[in-house]
């Protein structure tokens, strides 16, 4: 079903204003068996359910009653990528409202993003003067400093969909525009006086401080959408200057990106490939095809398991046996969706660039391979878990991010499908 179809949908419109559609869809049948629309359906009210009044997402409902971290709060990473699926569904206003939260706690801390800037290289893991990814989802206040908050791909994640929103026609910084816009100054100031093309930080996993190529990508991505390079000129109908708003140092865009190459293909030092190297691929297409069939064909032969991705080689996060990790690493669902996203992507792009008379079959048929293994691994009522250990999901039933990429996934092949429908 198309985006516009779907928004269209009176079963839609009833789910988005409290409707027990879900229920009823699932009545007497299991999630992986339901129509496409249905699926849809029930997969967006899940995630719904981690929505906030102030258009934030918990990370799921676990309130940690049965040990390790509660995660029934905000991450600024989690959120961001949480609403991503309302773009995919056409609901731009609730993915607006996500991105003004993001701003109004940049705001709070302001004080943060300027002081960082004036220290002008970084080292810690929880010095007081660096933002926090994980806030309180009412007051909007820093839980805790007992783990690595510096983590620049936030900030590049952020850039990058604001600039790209942006370049679509929505308007993400409110009505106080000048205020706004000084502060994303700010925020590149920080980027670019941290020399985040060098400085370590602790990436997408909260782990360092490294290099990371996905944290280096990710402000790459989100610096190059807000400079006039014309990098991403072809994602758009119509060209909206953005450019003029923030200045960005050609300089740091060319270090940037050969600090990148000379990473590539690995993550970081201590990890030749990593489940978040995806992100430079989708949502960033920052890097080339060669890049992205290296790490692609890493990925899938290295991190690849029954019930998800390992993050890493060795990863302990929830490991089945700390005292040998490697082998025993947690499986994450939410990776199969993202190669499902990145396949889709790439049919997509196959069939723009004229795979008229031969259509881009291994990318489709990889999609819906990774996409039917994601609805394997999730429960029966339709919600994607953050991980497996042993082959038992953890409490983080659905994970936010992943119930979102698996919407996004689905829509993807969606759109495939829909331009394979127009081939003669």
């Amino acid at each position: 079903m198309s985006i516009k179809k779907i928004m269209e949908n009176a079963r839609f419109e009833k789910l988005l204003s409290g409707g027990n559609i879900p229920e009823k869809a699932l009545k007497d049948r299991i999630f992986k068996d339901l129509p496409v629309r249905d699926k849809l359906l029930v997969a967006y009210k899940h995630l719904e359910n981690l929505r906030q009044m102030n258009g934030g997402y918990i990370a799921s409902e676990y309130c940690g009653d049965k040990g390790g971290d509660r995660y029934n709060v905000f991450w600024l990473r989690d959120i961001m990528y949480a609403t991503y699926a309302n773009e995919y569904v056409g609901a731009y206003d609730r993915m607006i409202e996500s991105y003004r939260l993001i701003l109004r706690i940049f705001q709070k801390y302001r004080g943060k993003i300027t002081g960082g800037a004036r220290k002008r290289s970084y080292l810690g893991s929880c010095a007081n003067e660096i933002m926090h990814a994980r806030i309180h989802p009412v007051t909007l206040e820093e839980l805790t400093s007992e783990w690595g908050h510096h983590q620049l791909d936030i900030f590049g994640l952020f850039l990058y969909k604001t600039g790209d929103l942006m370049k679509k026609g929505h308007n993400v910084i409110g009505t106080d525009q000048t205020e706004t816009l000084i502060l994303l100054r700010d925020i590149v100031l920080y980027l670019t006086t941290v020399r985040w093309h060098s400085a370590p930080d602790f990436g997408v996993w909260e782990e360092g401080p490294e290099t990371h190529a996905s944290s280096i990508g990710a402000v790459l991505a989100g610096l190059t959408m807000w400079h006039d390079d014309g990098y991403y000129h072809h994602k758009y109908k119509t060209q909206v200057p953005i450019h003029q708003h923030i200045p960005i140092p050609q300089e740091f865009v060319e270090i940037g990106r050969r600090t990148l190459d000379d990473l590539l293909p690995r993550e970081s030092a201590s990890k030749p490939y990593d489940l978040a190297q995806l992100s430079l691929i989708w949502p960033y297409n920052i890097i080339s095809d060669a890049q992205a069939r290296q790490l692609l064909d890493n990925i899938e032969q290295n991190l690849v398991r029954k019930k998800g991705l390992i993050r890493y080689p060795g990863d302990l996060y929830y490991n089945a046996d700390r005292s040998a990790p490697a082998g025993n690493e947690a499986e994450w669902p939410l990776g199969f969706a993202w190669l499902s996203i990145v396949y889709s992507q790439q049919a997509v792009r196959a069939l723009r660039l004229g795979a008229v008379f031969s259509p881009p079959t291994e990318y489709i048929e990889k999609a819906e391979h990774y996409l039917d293994r994601l609805e394997s691994v999730m429960t029966d009522d339709g919600r994607a878990p953050e991980l497996y250990t042993d082959g038992n999901p953890n409490y983080n039933i659905p994970l936010a991010w992943a119930q979102s990429f698996y919407i996004v996934a689905r829509q993807n092949l969606n759109r495939v499908y829909e331009r394979m429908n127009r081939l003669p």
